[in-house]
């Protein structure tokens, strides 16, 4: 199941932010109907991109592909260092960011591209992932490119400007503030990504209220409370709740994304409502401590629970049937063709600042996993890491 695009409006400072994002909003219908209408052209206007390589001003984005022979030597034989800025190594869907950032050095390898790379592990703390990405942006002396999953939207503006003030490329997933967008940060703020988590909420808590019947009680155990992907998977949570009038939701709290902190929550709520038919949780972490609480009452596999990560433990129980589904958001897909988008801006074959608005902040694709489809879901992503061809850079965008 795949979900399609989302568009944000551009935004700038002051006067000329306002009055660019007032254009922007204006000329959107236009910009889009025009990059549609130039698929399979090019022409070769240059842009200045601090490269000498003339990046085309009109493209065919949705195929478009890097020519190792367009990347100029200079630019080969520069040491480019690469980083995933990530939370803990500890939750397996950030493993799997991690091994995407492996990946797309492995295509950096096949075209003879010199490279460092880097997991900046902020181990949950804001100060800690800004001073990282200030530390490696500083090092690299511009050529740098990072993938960033800000720990909360605060801060994806700090982690934009760290990299800018050195000419380095970012590009940030999942967390960010409405009011701000790649291009408050031309060009180095190349994109922003995430998956659909309002539909991906709202689908795993339709799962698990059809589990159930359609009636009954259930816990929710939210993710961090500052951050996008929680408060919107929430969202979608609430929208379905509107359609079952029959479900109860007796205990609703944050778990911070923490198995440790799941286990304590469900273990509390077992004592009071030892009837609960149903657990959804806003990430396959703290589903993993829902299971855990049900287990030590004798009801794991009675009690419906949904999470959200497609986390290897949790695909097994979804096989075995003590989890009713979760959502793969790919994270080898989403750092790895990150990092190439934000490899093709350093090596001056794209411009950010030129790209169309929804080339800039856009979805990437999402698989619900049940039992129908698990078998294969495993076979895919689980006993082996999917193919991805990072010379297309745009393939990671949702349909």
């Amino acid at each position: 199941m795949y979900y399609g695009l989302k568009i944000g409006p551009s935004k700038k400072g002051g006067i000329f932010m306002k009055l660019r994002r007032l254009t922007s909003l204006l000329l959107v219908g236009a910009l889009v109907i025009g990059t549609l209408a130039s698929c399979g052209s090019q022409q070769t206007e240059s842009t200045d991109t601090g490269s000498d390589t003339p990046v085309a001003t009109d493209i065919d984005y949705a195929n478009f592909t890097i020519d190792p022979s367009n990347i100029p030597q200079e630019k080969l034989d520069t040491t480019l260092y690469v980083a995933t800025s990530v939370r803990g190594l500890e939750n397996p869907y950030i493993v799997t960011i991690t091994e995407g950032m492996d990946e797309f050095c492995k295509y950096l390898d096949s075209i003879g591209q010199k490279y460092e790379k880097q997991v900046l592990d902020s181990g949950g703390s804001n100060d800690v992932e800004i001073d990282n990405m200030k530390q490696f942006a500083a090092k690299a002396n511009g050529n740098a490119i990072a993938y960033a999953d800000p720990n909360e939207a605060a801060i994806a503006p700090s982690l934009a400007e760290a990299m800018a003030s050195s000419g380095g490329y970012i590009g940030t997933a999942w967390n960010k503030p409405d009011d701000a967008m790649p291009q408050d940060y031309d060009p180095n703020w190349a994109i922003h990504t995430s998956a659909d988590n309002v539909t991906n909420g709202k689908a795993m808590a339709k799962a698990l209220f059809d589990n159930m019947g359609g009636k009954g009680k259930v816990f929710v155990i939210e993710g961090m409370l500052g951050n996008t992907a929680s408060i919107d998977r929430v969202k979608g949570f609430e929208q379905a709740l509107k359609e079952y009038p029959d479900i109860e939701v007796a205990h609703q709290d944050t778990g911070n994304w923490a198995t440790d902190e799941a286990l304590t929550l469900v273990e509390t709520w077992l004592n009071d409502t030892p009837d609960v038919g149903g657990i959804w949780c806003a990430n396959d972490n703290m589903a993993t401590g829902a299971l855990q609480a049900l287990d030590k009452k004798d009801l794991k596999g009675k009690v419906g629970v949904t999470g959200i990560d497609a986390n290897t433990d949790i695909v097994e129980a979804v096989k075995d049937g003590t989890v009713v589904a979760t959502v793969s958001s790919n994270g080898y897909l989403q750092s790895g063709y990150t990092l190439a988008i934000c490899y093709a801006a350093w090596a001056g074959l794209i411009d950010p600042a030129q790209l169309p608005d929804e080339y800039r902040v856009f979805l990437t694709p999402a698989v619900i996993v049940s039992a129908d489809n698990v078998d294969a879901y495993i076979a895919e992503y689980v006993e082996a890491v999917p193919e991805m061809d990072f010379s297309k850079i745009f393939e990671c965008k949702a349909n």
